[in-house]
């Protein structure tokens, strides 16, 4: 998957200099269009880039440092509150985009470019995970009042998607393309079935037991703060 053309580098820049050179970037920005934003910590950026432009931008992780992060910023095509469905839902066709794009590597015998798609893809599905556990699952089972139910389901689930995961980057590693293909095959298989459930059950329901706009809102800022 290509990276945007629009890309800065901020690293070298104060917190100040580095949120205005962040907003004048973002403004230049199409609808629809992309930046990398590349940094140390981006939690204050992106934190200045939401008090600033609240409602206009995604963000999705693509490297987690620890000394450099690179974060790719889109302006959303319309601006306005968000639900979870929306949210996670476009997060999972962006990661199914990028294994797409590895399969096609790996078919090709590349597997340098294969394990660099790769990379990005459990950077994401990681962060993914995270936030339905930390953020999603803790939200929804306080407001129904159950701890064993869809979202246990969710959790036994990915631990095996981690699994798959970690099978598939040893493969690529050792650039075993047989295992590699089985890995990636399973992986994508488990995601198609789990993916499904959690935008038909999971993601509704947590849309309607959040309440009105306003908290659906606020649970999508969360669960992108992650």
């Amino acid at each position: 998957m290509r990276d945007p053309a629009s890309q800065i580098d901020v690293r070298r820049l104060g917190p100040i200099e580095g949120r205005s050179e962040l907003c004048r970037a973002f403004d230049a920005l199409g609808p629809g269009e992309a930046l990398i934003l590349e940094t140390g910590d981006p939690r204050p950026l992106l934190e200045g880039l939401q008090a600033n432009r609240a409602l206009q931008f995604d963000w999705n992780v693509l490297e987690a440092g620890p000394e450099r992060f690179r974060i790719n910023v889109r302006r959303r095509v319309v601006a306005g509150p968000r639900t979870v469905a929306e949210l996670l839902g476009e997060d999972h066709r962006r990661l199914d985009g990028i294994v797409t794009d590895v399969k096609r590597r790996l078919a090709e015998g590349d597997f340098g470019e294969a394990r660099a798609e790769f990379a990005t893809f459990v950077c994401g599905l990681q962060r993914h995970i995270e936030a339905e556990e930390e953020v999603l699952f803790p939200a929804l089972e306080s407001a129904i009042g159950v701890t064993d139910g869809p979202t246990a389901v969710m959790r036994s689930e990915h631990l095996e998607i981690r699994r798959l995961m970690e099978l598939a980057a040893t493969a690529l590693e050792d650039e075993n393309a047989s295992a590699s293909a089985g890995a990636i095959g399973a992986l994508t298989g488990i995601l198609l079935a789990h993916n499904g459930k959690e935008e038909r059950i999971l993601y509704p329901m947590a849309n309607r037991s959040a309440g009105d706009d306003r908290a659906r809102e606020e649970l999508v800022r969360r669960i992108q703060a992650v």
